[in-house]
């Protein structure tokens, strides 16, 4: 893997993914492409600062890369729905665009688990042959499921490159403090009335380490990624011993849909209540079959690792 390319190098993943490969023998370079700089900057990296919801044309074939990793999208909800699709989908084509011109032979894109969608229907677990049935109004949810398709049609269209797609569970871990994950973790938080689904979340660690072996081996396919295990969604209230109400839907959303609209919070509509009121648990079984991986951390110690950083 010599010459690697990883959007959204300055985020959460990102950064942590560049200092592995920083300090991994095989990489020659780490080309890092953010709208703002990395706190980091190890003699390997070249960063280039570019808006991804504007074309590079040509950027890969200018650094020789041959794998590159596709982390840039917006994560958290936002009012700005059109500008995040820019980033999500737009900013997808254009990594897409550059792939194809600089011939690269492996691509890695970490999608989510959230694109099976949250269902009263859904099977436990979800294997990786289930329906993408992200919930409409939830944007995370629908843009990763349409960018995931533009990475099967560039498959289809480039039997010569490798294209691995990873469905990730929500991430948690020690420097998740800004991770979508961690924004269960409310002062005082909710459920849905007569709703205690299972959860089930992924190390930090255990995501670069599973990165940094694809790349390695180079494996297509579409592959969960998440931990063993899951708990209640009440449980994640009694280890972070957070107070915990259950409200009707209907209350709930409302309150929160309102809330929204008059910037009383700033955490989300209610557009991904479902979310936290049916099963959307992914098997893991697929990835461990085809590459011999073994996670380090259960979704229960996940969550544990997070909350010890967290008092600190």
């Amino acid at each position: 893997m010599q010459r690697v390319a990883v959007t959204g190098v300055s985020g959460y993943i990102g950064a942590q993914l560049m200092a592995r490969l920083a300090a991994h023998p095989s990489v020659e370079a780490i080309i890092g492409v953010d709208a703002r700089p990395p706190r980091q900057s190890p003699p390997k990296l070249t960063f280039v600062r570019h808006d991804i919801t504007k074309p590079f044309d040509g950027l890969f074939a200018q650094h020789r890369v041959d794998a590159a990793v596709h982390l840039a999208f917006v994560v958290a909800p936002t009012r700005r729905e059109a500008w995040a699709a820019r980033i999500n989908v737009d900013g997808t084509r254009h990594f897409l665009r550059a792939c194809g011109q600089g011939n690269l032979g492996y691509l890695l894109y970490l999608g989510s688990t959230s694109v099976y969608g949250a269902h009263a229907d859904n099977p436990v677990p979800l294997t990786e042959d289930a329906p993408l049935r992200p919930n409409p109004r939830f944007q995370y949810a629908r843009d990763k499921a349409t960018t995931e398709r533009l990475f099967d049609e560039y498959a289809k269209s480039h039997p010569n490159s490798k294209v691995t797609v990873l469905r990730g569970a929500p991430v948690m871990g020690p420097g998740g403090a800004k991770a979508i994950g961690a924004k269960v973790f409310q002062p005082v938080m909710v459920r849905m009335l007569g709703r205690n689904p299972p959860v089930q979340f992924l190390h930090e660690d255990d995501l670069i380490a599973i990165l940094v072996m694809l790349l390695e081996r180079e494996a297509p396919g579409t592959y969960n990624v998440a931990a063993d295990g899951t708990v209640p969604y009440s449980r994640v209230a009694k280890m972070a011993k957070r107070p915990m109400i259950a409200l009707p839907k209907s209350l709930l959303g409302g309150v929160m849909d309102l809330a929204w609209k008059l910037r009383l919070q700033q955490q989300s509509n209610s557009a991904g209540l479902d979310y936290i009121a049916y099963p959307w648990v992914a098997s893991n079984e697929k990835l461990k079959q085809a590459t011999g991986f073994r996670y380090r951390y259960t979704t229960e110690q996940t969550i544990e690792s997070f909350l010890r950083q967290a008092k600190r």
